[in-house]
């Protein structure tokens, strides 16, 4: 069952990728 959904995981990790990528560029505001 959960390996015939690969898609929802592959949507998990760009979401996550992408939440990662704008607390990346939030920190760099804050730093300057």
């Amino acid at each position: 069952e959960k390996g015939a959904q690969p898609t929802g995981t592959v949507h998990d990790i760009s979401k996550k990728a992408e939440v990662f990528k704008e607390f990346r560029i939030n920190q760099m505001k804050l730093m300057k």
